[in-house]
């Protein structure tokens, strides 16, 4: 007997023929994704945003303004001032156009006029031999160094700022007096008439400046003719000229507090925020003879090595007129 096949539609496929509609659909997938590994213009977003990133782990960089100025401000902060105020952020230095720096970390922090408002990373760095202060640290906006220019860096936290800010700044030896071209006189000439002795007992060079020493008081009024302690918020260093360092992020604070008594010794003067012992927001102090505001900061180094600013709000009455400092 016979068996007739089975005409009957089911809408399937027949299983012998899976399996070659799997190869064939396999065989399809490599060729288009051969073809797009081929084709130059696949993957080229990627590439490109690739050439932009920064590729390099160490070395120094090369300042270029961004704005064809030929020179660059270091700040002591990363950031401008606000509008409507002239202090904070003081410019410490001017770096023209190729001064080397090296890359120390990076923050995102104050907007830049003109830019966009995302556009808010400076750099922490330290200019090389051949600036005009070598070692003297400040933050530059991220964009006064080209791309190609940068180093892969850390994101600035308060102990590596205040490691650095922490480090004296190298002194610059005075330059070498010009070697004269006139050859030396024969040996056996004597001088015509000899010199005049300078008077005795003067020096040939000047002596040292005195250290200044300042002394931490840390009051604040207390009503209208009573000056108290501050127990509750004790004076402290800051890695630049900066209220509120301690709240902020990172930290500008350099570890340890001073307690009022402390002396240490100042080394020179700068404009930074402005302080006040008093309350802005009462009058009930504002016949207090204490009462005392000021913008003028010194930087100071403690006995046990530690540097950094204080607002003279926080020194006795006596330290608080500049003491004759040279400027940051």
């Amino acid at each position: 007997m016979s068996v007739e096949p089975d005409t009957s539609a089911r809408g399937g496929i027949h299983p012998l023929l899976v399996v070659p509609l799997v190869l064939l659909a396999l065989l399809v997938g490599y060729l288009i994704a051969s073809a797009s590994r081929n084709d130059p213009a696949a993957g080229g977003d990627a590439e490109v945003a690739s050439a932009s990133r920064v590729t390099r782990d160490s070395g120094d960089s090369v300042i270029r303004s961004h704005d064809g100025s030929g020179s660059v401000n270091l700040r002591s902060c990363p950031g401008l001032p606000t509008t409507g105020q002239t202090t904070g952020c003081d410019i410490v230095d001017r770096l023209p156009d190729g001064t080397l720096v090296t890359m120390e970390c990076w923050i995102d922090s104050g907007r830049v006029p003109d830019r966009a408002d995302t556009d808010r990373r400076w750099f922490l760095v330290t200019p090389a031999a051949g600036a005009p202060h070598p070692g003297r640290r400040g933050y530059v906006f991220s964009a006064e160094i080209p791309v190609a220019e940068q180093t892969r860096t850390p994101e600035c936290d308060n102990d590596l700022v205040n490691e650095l800010f922490g480090e004296p700044e190298p002194s610059t030896p005075a330059p070498a007096p010009p070697a004269s071209s006139a050859p030396p006189p024969p040996a056996t000439s004597a001088p015509a008439s000899p010199p005049d002795p300078g008077p005795t007992g003067t020096p040939t060079s000047e002596p040292p400046a005195p250290h200044v020493t300042v002394t931490v008081e840390n009051e604040v009024t207390n009503g209208p003719t009573q000056m108290r302690e501050d127990t509750e918020h004790p004076a402290y260093l800051s890695t630049r000229p900066q209220t509120y360092c301690k709240d902020r992020q990172p930290a500008c604070n350099v570890p340890g507090d001073l307690a009022p008594g402390d002396r240490l010794t100042a080394l020179c003067r700068t404009t930074g925020d402005r302080v006040t012992n008093g309350q802005d927001d009462d009058t009930v102090d504002d016949s207090n003879r204490g009462l005392d505001e000021s913008t003028l900061w010194y930087r100071l180094r403690a006995d046990d090595g530690r540097t950094g600013y204080l607002s003279v709000i926080w020194l006795t009455d006596g330290d608080r007129d500049g003491l004759g400092l040279p400027a940051c």
